[in-house]
C-alpha cells in the first residue's frame, strides 16, 4: 500500500531533517526533502482516505495528526522558537513514539487486508 511507504518516508525525511536542525546545518535542499515528503505523505493520504475502512481510517488520522504535530514542532526548534518541551531530545523521543504508533498502524492495515501475522513465531516441533 501506497499510504504505508508515504508515512515511512515523511517519517524519516522529518527525523533526518531535526538532525540537521540539531547540527544547525539546514539548508534550503533539506527543507525541500522534508517538504516533499510531506506533500507526497499529503497526496497519498487523500487517495486513502478515500478507500481505506474506518479502522484503517481512524490510525491513518491518527499518525497523521502525530506526524503534523511533530513537524510543528521541529519546525518551531527550527526558527528558534520551540515549545517549552520543544527540545531536540524532547522531539527526537517523539519519533521512538511514532515508530510504535506506526507498527500498531501497519498492524491494523495488515489485519484489515486479511494478511497474517508475520512477527508471530511458529510454534516448536518436536523431533
Amino acid at each position: 500500500m501506497n499510504v504505508n511507504a508515504a508515512f515511512r518516508r515523511y517519517r524519516t525525511q522529518l527525523m533526518n531533517f531535526l538532525w540537521h536542525v540539531h547540527k544547525g546545518a539546514v539548508t534550503p535542499e533539506a527543507r525541500e526533502v522534508v517538504e516533499e515528503a510531506r506533500r507526497d505523505h499529503h497526496s497519498v493520504l487523500a487517495e486513502a482516505q478515500m478507500v481505506a475502512s474506518p479502522a484503517v481510517l481512524s490510525e491513518l488520522d491518527e499518525m497523521t495528526r502525530t506526524l503534523s504535530e511533530t513537524y510543528r514542532r521541529t519546525m518551531c526548534l527550527e526558527e528558534g522558537n520551540p515549545d517549552p518541551d520543544g527540545s531536540f531530545d524532547e522531539i527526537r523521543a517523539d519519533f521512538v513514539r511514532l515508530w510504535e504508533q506506526w507498527e500498531t498502524m501497519r498492524g491494523v492495515m495488515r489485519a484489515d487486508l486479511g494478511v497474517g501475522d508475520d512477527t508471530t513465531t511458529p510454534p516448536a516441533t518436536t523431533p
